[in-house]
Protein backbone atom coordinates (compact mmCIF):
# COMPACT_ATOMS: atom_id res chain seq x y z
CA UNK A 1 0.00 0.00 0.00
CA UNK A 2 1.29 3.98 -1.09
CA UNK A 3 2.70 5.91 2.02
CA UNK A 4 0.77 8.69 1.14
CA UNK A 5 -2.71 6.83 0.56
CA UNK A 6 -4.99 8.24 3.13
CA UNK A 7 -6.66 5.35 5.62
CA UNK A 8 -8.98 8.05 7.40
CA UNK A 9 -10.72 11.42 6.95
CA UNK A 10 -8.22 14.49 8.77
CA UNK A 11 -9.70 16.38 11.96
CA UNK A 12 -10.64 19.84 10.41
CA UNK A 13 -7.84 22.64 10.73
CA UNK A 14 -8.72 26.15 11.82
CA UNK A 15 -10.72 27.36 14.13
CA UNK A 16 -14.08 24.95 14.45
CA UNK A 17 -17.04 27.59 15.18
CA UNK A 18 -20.66 26.12 16.11
CA UNK A 19 -24.02 27.68 15.91
CA UNK A 20 -27.82 27.48 15.39
CA UNK A 21 -30.82 28.58 13.64
CA UNK A 22 -34.11 28.30 15.26
CA UNK A 23 -35.46 28.57 11.53
CA UNK A 24 -34.31 28.68 7.68
CA UNK A 25 -33.74 32.48 7.32
CA UNK A 26 -35.25 34.25 4.43
CA UNK A 27 -32.21 35.61 3.11
CA UNK A 28 -28.86 34.41 2.85
CA UNK A 29 -26.67 33.64 6.29
CA UNK A 30 -23.08 35.86 6.78
CA UNK A 31 -19.94 34.95 8.78
CA UNK A 32 -17.58 37.27 9.84
CA UNK A 33 -14.07 37.68 11.32
CA UNK A 34 -12.64 40.84 12.80
CA UNK A 35 -9.01 41.84 14.50
CA UNK A 36 -8.63 42.91 17.36
CA UNK A 37 -8.67 46.30 15.64
CA UNK A 38 -11.98 45.90 13.93
CA UNK A 39 -10.70 45.12 10.90
CA UNK A 40 -12.82 42.93 9.10
CA UNK A 41 -10.34 39.65 8.18
CA UNK A 42 -12.72 36.95 6.37
CA UNK A 43 -16.48 37.26 5.03
CA UNK A 44 -18.66 33.96 4.32
CA UNK A 45 -21.81 33.79 2.82
CA UNK A 46 -24.27 30.89 2.47
CA UNK A 47 -25.17 32.12 -0.77
CA UNK A 48 -21.61 31.61 -1.99
CA UNK A 49 -20.31 29.79 -5.53
CA UNK A 50 -17.75 27.22 -4.38
CA UNK A 51 -15.12 26.14 -6.24
CA UNK A 52 -15.18 22.23 -6.78
CA UNK A 53 -11.35 20.70 -7.40
CA UNK A 54 -11.78 18.28 -10.27
CA UNK A 55 -10.32 14.56 -10.09
CA UNK A 56 -8.74 14.92 -13.42
CA UNK A 57 -7.04 18.23 -13.04
CA UNK A 58 -4.88 17.36 -9.98
CA UNK A 59 -1.87 14.88 -10.26
CA UNK A 60 -2.15 13.84 -6.73
CA UNK A 61 -5.05 11.79 -4.61
CA UNK A 62 -8.12 13.87 -4.41
CA UNK A 63 -8.52 12.26 -0.92
CA UNK A 64 -5.46 15.27 -0.11
CA UNK A 65 -7.65 18.13 -1.10
CA UNK A 66 -10.25 19.92 1.03
CA UNK A 67 -12.67 22.10 -1.30
CA UNK A 68 -14.35 24.79 0.88
CA UNK A 69 -17.20 24.10 3.04
CA UNK A 70 -20.50 25.79 2.67
CA UNK A 71 -21.86 28.13 4.98
CA UNK A 72 -25.49 26.27 5.94
CA UNK A 73 -28.42 27.92 6.02
CA UNK A 74 -30.86 25.38 7.16
CA UNK A 75 -32.54 25.22 10.29
CA UNK A 76 -30.61 23.27 12.99
CA UNK A 77 -26.97 23.16 14.36
CA UNK A 78 -24.20 23.44 12.31
CA UNK A 79 -20.43 23.82 11.98
CA UNK A 80 -18.08 25.87 9.97
CA UNK A 81 -14.94 25.73 9.62
CA UNK A 82 -12.07 29.01 9.42
CA UNK A 83 -8.71 28.12 8.35
CA UNK A 84 -7.18 31.04 9.86
CA UNK A 85 -6.37 32.86 6.84
CA UNK A 86 -7.02 35.50 5.11
CA UNK A 87 -8.56 35.61 2.03
CA UNK A 88 -6.98 35.99 -1.63
CA UNK A 89 -7.71 38.92 -3.57
CA UNK A 90 -10.97 37.66 -5.51
CA UNK A 91 -8.67 37.96 -8.99
CA UNK A 92 -6.01 35.14 -8.01
CA UNK A 93 -7.21 31.38 -9.64
CA UNK A 94 -6.89 29.01 -6.41
CA UNK A 95 -5.17 25.94 -6.94
CA UNK A 96 -4.86 22.76 -4.60
CA UNK A 97 -1.27 23.63 -3.98
CA UNK A 98 -0.90 27.25 -3.69
CA UNK A 99 -1.60 29.75 0.04
CA UNK A 100 -4.98 29.79 1.14
CA UNK A 101 -3.85 33.56 1.82
CA UNK A 102 -1.91 35.54 4.33
CA UNK A 103 -2.29 33.27 7.86
CA UNK A 104 -3.88 35.32 10.33
CA UNK A 105 -1.26 36.61 13.54
CA UNK A 106 -2.07 34.84 16.91
CA UNK A 107 -4.05 37.18 19.30
CA UNK A 108 -8.10 38.17 19.71
CA UNK A 109 -10.31 38.32 17.23
CA UNK A 110 -14.29 38.36 16.85
CA UNK A 111 -16.69 36.06 15.36
CA UNK A 112 -19.90 37.89 13.44
CA UNK A 113 -22.93 35.57 12.59
CA UNK A 114 -26.00 38.07 10.63
CA UNK A 115 -29.25 35.93 9.83
CA UNK A 116 -32.28 37.72 9.38
CA UNK A 117 -30.75 40.94 10.12
CA UNK A 118 -29.89 39.95 13.53
CA UNK A 119 -26.38 39.93 14.13
CA UNK A 120 -24.42 37.88 17.19
CA UNK A 121 -20.67 37.47 18.36
CA UNK A 122 -18.64 35.81 20.11
CA UNK A 123 -14.79 36.13 20.83
CA UNK A 124 -12.20 33.94 19.64
CA UNK A 125 -8.16 33.51 20.27
CA UNK A 126 -6.06 32.52 18.29
CA UNK A 127 -2.88 30.81 19.68
CA UNK A 128 0.64 29.59 18.85
CA UNK A 129 1.18 26.42 18.16
CA UNK A 130 3.58 25.49 21.04
CA UNK A 131 6.03 23.57 19.19
CA UNK A 132 6.70 27.15 16.77
CA UNK A 133 9.05 29.45 18.76
CA UNK A 134 8.24 32.90 16.73
CA UNK A 135 8.20 36.39 18.35
CA UNK A 136 5.37 38.27 17.95
CA UNK A 137 7.44 40.96 15.81
CA UNK A 138 8.81 37.70 13.30
CA UNK A 139 4.97 36.76 12.73
CA UNK A 140 3.99 40.47 12.14
CA UNK A 141 6.92 40.37 9.83
CA UNK A 142 5.71 37.38 8.28
CA UNK A 143 2.13 38.49 7.87
CA UNK A 144 3.21 42.01 6.22
CA UNK A 145 5.55 40.40 3.80
CA UNK A 146 2.48 37.82 2.96
CA UNK A 147 -0.48 40.31 2.32
CA UNK A 148 2.03 42.41 0.15
CA UNK A 149 2.83 39.18 -2.12
CA UNK A 150 -0.86 38.83 -2.03
CA UNK A 151 -2.09 42.20 -3.19
CA UNK A 152 0.56 41.70 -6.02
CA UNK A 153 -0.38 38.51 -6.83
CA UNK A 154 -4.19 39.75 -7.12
CA UNK A 155 -2.62 42.59 -9.33
CA UNK A 156 -1.03 40.91 -12.02
CA UNK A 157 -3.94 37.89 -12.06
CA UNK A 158 -6.46 40.68 -13.15
CA UNK A 159 -3.75 41.76 -15.56
CA UNK A 160 -3.04 38.12 -16.78
CA UNK A 161 -7.36 37.84 -17.41
CA UNK A 162 -7.41 40.84 -19.18
CA UNK A 163 -4.92 40.12 -21.22
CA UNK A 164 -6.80 36.17 -21.81
CA UNK A 165 -10.11 37.84 -22.55
CA UNK A 166 -8.21 40.66 -25.21
CA UNK A 167 -6.76 38.00 -26.84
CA UNK A 168 -10.06 36.21 -27.62
CA UNK A 169 -11.50 39.80 -28.72
CA UNK A 170 -8.69 40.14 -30.90
CA UNK A 171 -9.54 37.23 -33.01
CA UNK A 172 -12.81 37.81 -33.41
CA UNK A 173 -12.04 41.61 -34.14
CA UNK A 174 -9.86 39.94 -36.89
CA UNK A 175 -12.51 38.01 -38.49
CA UNK A 176 -14.99 41.29 -38.26
CA UNK A 177 -12.23 43.43 -40.23
CA UNK A 178 -12.28 41.02 -43.33
CA UNK A 179 -10.82 43.28 -46.10
CA UNK A 180 -9.80 46.35 -44.02
CA UNK A 181 -6.24 46.02 -44.25
CA UNK A 182 -4.79 48.66 -41.97
CA UNK A 183 -7.15 47.54 -39.23
CA UNK A 184 -6.00 43.71 -39.69
CA UNK A 185 -1.80 45.36 -39.17
CA UNK A 186 -2.73 47.05 -36.10
CA UNK A 187 -4.35 43.78 -35.00
CA UNK A 188 -1.60 41.45 -35.85
CA UNK A 189 0.49 43.77 -34.42
CA UNK A 190 -1.12 44.22 -31.58
CA UNK A 191 -1.40 40.76 -30.75
CA UNK A 192 2.18 40.22 -31.04
CA UNK A 193 2.98 42.47 -27.97
CA UNK A 194 0.17 40.70 -26.45
CA UNK A 195 1.95 37.49 -26.81
CA UNK A 196 5.00 38.62 -25.69
CA UNK A 197 3.27 39.63 -22.32
CA UNK A 198 1.43 36.24 -22.33
CA UNK A 199 4.32 34.12 -22.82
CA UNK A 200 4.00 30.81 -21.01
CA UNK A 201 6.19 30.18 -17.77
CA UNK A 202 8.01 27.07 -18.50
CA UNK A 203 9.43 26.24 -15.00
CA UNK A 204 5.38 26.54 -14.14
CA UNK A 205 5.28 22.72 -13.99
CA UNK A 206 7.57 22.16 -10.99
CA UNK A 207 5.77 24.40 -8.50
CA UNK A 208 7.67 25.58 -5.93
CA UNK A 209 11.00 24.21 -7.33
CA UNK A 210 10.75 26.17 -10.43
CA UNK A 211 10.93 29.52 -8.43
CA UNK A 212 14.13 31.32 -9.39
CA UNK A 213 14.75 35.33 -9.35
CA UNK A 214 13.45 37.59 -12.34
CA UNK A 215 15.68 37.47 -15.64
CA UNK A 216 14.00 40.38 -17.46
CA UNK A 217 13.68 43.66 -17.14
CA UNK A 218 9.66 43.20 -18.14
CA UNK A 219 8.78 39.34 -17.11
CA UNK A 220 5.52 38.24 -18.41
CA UNK A 221 2.39 37.89 -16.98
CA UNK A 222 2.03 34.08 -16.24
CA UNK A 223 5.77 33.93 -14.87
CA UNK A 224 5.10 36.83 -12.15
CA UNK A 225 1.68 35.26 -11.15
CA UNK A 226 3.57 31.97 -10.97
CA UNK A 227 6.65 33.19 -8.78
CA UNK A 228 4.15 35.19 -6.80
CA UNK A 229 1.87 32.09 -5.75
CA UNK A 230 5.17 30.22 -4.81
CA UNK A 231 6.70 32.76 -3.27
CA UNK A 232 2.99 33.05 -0.83
CA UNK A 233 3.10 29.42 0.09
CA UNK A 234 7.13 29.99 1.07
CA UNK A 235 6.78 32.44 3.18
CA UNK A 236 3.42 32.14 4.72
CA UNK A 237 4.21 27.73 5.28
CA UNK A 238 7.05 29.14 7.54
CA UNK A 239 7.45 28.27 10.70
CA UNK A 240 10.49 30.22 11.64
CA UNK A 241 9.80 33.36 10.23
CA UNK A 242 10.67 34.65 6.59
CA UNK A 243 14.17 33.63 5.71
CA UNK A 244 17.04 36.32 3.95
CA UNK A 245 16.29 34.11 0.66
CA UNK A 246 12.53 34.33 0.64
CA UNK A 247 12.87 38.14 1.76
CA UNK A 248 14.99 38.82 -0.96
CA UNK A 249 13.30 36.95 -3.56
CA UNK A 250 10.08 38.72 -2.69
CA UNK A 251 11.42 42.27 -2.85
CA UNK A 252 13.34 41.29 -6.43
CA UNK A 253 9.90 39.50 -7.94
CA UNK A 254 7.48 42.34 -6.35
CA UNK A 255 9.60 44.78 -7.92
CA UNK A 256 9.65 42.68 -11.42
CA UNK A 257 5.77 42.42 -10.87
CA UNK A 258 5.58 45.92 -10.18
CA UNK A 259 7.80 46.77 -13.81
CA UNK A 260 5.30 44.03 -15.62
CA UNK A 261 2.51 46.07 -14.28
CA UNK A 262 3.36 49.46 -15.28
CA UNK A 263 4.66 47.84 -18.82
CA UNK A 264 0.75 46.20 -19.40
CA UNK A 265 -0.50 49.90 -18.02
CA UNK A 266 1.38 51.75 -21.07
CA UNK A 267 0.12 48.84 -23.18
CA UNK A 268 -3.22 49.34 -22.62
CA UNK A 269 -2.76 53.54 -22.57
CA UNK A 270 -0.84 53.65 -26.04
CA UNK A 271 -1.17 50.49 -27.80
CA UNK A 272 -4.19 49.22 -27.16
CA UNK A 273 -6.05 53.20 -27.17
CA UNK A 274 -4.54 53.51 -30.75
CA UNK A 275 -6.13 50.00 -32.08
CA UNK A 276 -9.26 51.30 -30.75
CA UNK A 277 -9.11 54.33 -32.33
CA UNK A 278 -8.74 52.30 -35.88
CA UNK A 279 -11.66 50.15 -35.02
CA UNK A 280 -14.11 53.16 -34.28
CA UNK A 281 -13.07 54.65 -37.59
CA UNK A 282 -13.94 51.23 -39.57
CA UNK A 283 -17.62 50.91 -37.21
CA UNK A 284 -15.99 47.84 -35.45
CA UNK A 285 -16.27 47.51 -31.87
CA UNK A 286 -13.45 48.41 -29.56
CA UNK A 287 -11.15 45.96 -27.26
CA UNK A 288 -12.08 46.58 -23.49
CA UNK A 289 -11.75 44.40 -20.52
CA UNK A 290 -15.25 44.61 -19.08
CA UNK A 291 -16.56 40.70 -19.64
CA UNK A 292 -13.07 39.72 -18.45
CA UNK A 293 -13.54 35.93 -17.11
CA UNK A 294 -13.60 35.42 -13.24
CA UNK A 295 -11.57 33.32 -11.60
CA UNK A 296 -11.97 29.72 -10.83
Amino acid sequence: MPMDESLTANPPEGAVLDYSLKDRPRSPIQLEIFDSDGKLVRRFASDEVLRKTNPNDVPIQVEWIRDPKPLLAEAGMHRFVWDLHYALPKSVRSSFWGSAGPAAVPGEYTVKLTANGKSSTQPLTIKLDPRVKMSQDVLARQFGLASRLAVRLGEASVALQQAGELRRQIDARKKEASGKTDVLAALEGLEKKLEAAMEADSDAGFGLFGLAAPGKEHEPLPKVVAALTGLLTVVDSSDLGPGADAATASARWEEAAQETLAGWAAFQKDDLTSVNALLREANLKPLNFENSPAPQ
